[in-house]
């Protein structure tokens, strides 16, 4: 599949709210020639804010290239879809410049060195043609390093770095766990994501969106933070209560269902003002003529839906993500959690089991727990403190 290269359409979708604030901050930290690492829990909207800031950098007629990589199983494809990006959209005297540093590179195989002149050279010929990206895979895994070398050696001389495409990967720590998985050595992974340092050392501006605990993953893995090091850090909350209430407003106008004393009984009843809880519950509001049939609307419709969209990632890594050791240890800290109040509690280390730090940062991984305040945990969403609750039997 090549590399998407076009914004999602979605981004036009009227339902997308509330994060200008955000969106001004990537821009500006882009002027800047910084990369951001968006951060934030499941489903808060992290990968349309990421599109949404491309897509009007694009339109203020900058170069831009966006990666969607959750289901990527394949380094290889990854570098070939980054490096089409790159060739596509850079500077024309950056192509040139990469493509006299291949002639004369000692650390390219010459078949693989020919193929880049050809792809830059299609570029330049014919902006708009597909290019024809068929590299031997292996080679282009085993001579990235150099390579890389080479395109940042072109990058740094150029005049411009602001000129250089701004170019959005998304789910990339989906993308690490299905390698990981795959069996791709941590080595590996270390290696691509320094590559991706010394782009950025060389000009080249980066939004790169990730659950708020990739630096668990990092750790859990044993790869060194430093590959992130150099990012401006951006946390996607959920929408505020007032947020939400503008929304429901707004897309339940013109129906009993939006009057103000019914938004209250849907803001009073959701768990949780995330997004999608939003969008799950309009349409099955939009038909209810009063406040009986609301309640029963969201007792009976939009909770069960919500909770079949969401809880099952987290019913499933608790299964899969810990070992029989683990579990047990687990549970007590969730457990412990959940009998505090709801904006967090202590963890009292000196209770646990040997070797709890490491089953605390699985638990932030899988986004069951993030940080309180003053030293506290707390569950990521309302929703998964009620679930965990109920399934403990605590009252």
């Amino acid at each position: 599949m090549p590399a998407k290269l076009s914004i999602d359409p979605r981004l036009f979708n009227p339902k997308f709210r509330f994060r200008a604030k955000e969106i001004a901050l990537i821009h500006d930290c882009w002027e800047q020639g910084g990369s951001i690492l968006l951060t934030g829990i499941r489903r808060t909207g992290k990968s349309e804010v990421l599109k949404a800031a491309l897509h009007r950098l694009a339109l203020a007629g900058h170069p831009v290239g966006h990666l969607d990589v959750q289901d990527y199983d394949s380094l290889a494809r990854f570098y070939q879809d980054l490096l089409e990006i790159l060739l596509r959209h850079a500077p024309i005297t950056v192509r040139d410049r990469l493509g006299e540093l291949v002639k004369g590179a000692a650390g390219l195989p010459d078949a693989l060195a020919c193929w880049i002149r050809g792809q830059i050279s299609e570029v330049n010929v014919a902006e708009m043609l597909e290019l024809k990206l068929n590299p031997p895979a292996e080679q282009l895994l085993r001579y990235w390093q150099p390579l890389v070398e080479e395109l940042a050696s072109a990058m740094a001389v150029h005049e411009d770095a602001r000129t250089l495409p701004v170019i959005g990967i998304d789910e990339l720590p989906f993308m690490l766990e299905n390698l990981l998985r795959a069996g791709v050595e941590t080595r590996e992974l270390t290696i691509m994501l320094a590559s991706l340092r010394k782009l950025r050392a060389a000009g080249l501006r980066l939004i790169v969106a990730g659950s708020i605990s990739f630096e668990n993953l990092l750790t859990l893995n044993d790869i060194p933070h430093t590959v992130l090091g150099g990012f401006s850090r951006q946390s996607i909350p959920p929408f505020s209560r007032e947020e939400a209430a503008i929304y429901l407003r707004e897309e339940l106008a013109g129906s009993p269902a939006g009057e103000a004393a019914m938004i209250e009984l849907a803001l009073d009843t959701l768990p949780d003002c995330v997004p999608e809880f939003l969008w799950i519950a309009v349409p099955r509001l939009k038909g209810c003529k009063n406040r009986q049939a609301s309640e029963e609307a969201l007792h009976q419709e939009v909770l069960p839906a919500i909770r079949r969209s969401f809880l099952q990632q987290f019913e499933e890594r608790l299964g899969k993500n810990y070992t029989i050791d683990e579990l047990p240890c687990a549970e007590r800290i969730l457990d412990a959690i959940a009998e505090g109040a709801p904006d967090g509690s202590r963890i009292d280390g000196s209770k646990l089991p040997t070797g709890y730090q490491r089953v605390l940062l699985k638990l932030q991984y899988d986004n069951f727990i993030i940080d309180g305040t003053d030293f506290k945990w707390r569950f990521s969403l309302n929703l998964v403190r009620q679930w965990w609750r109920a399934q403990r039997g605590m009252a």
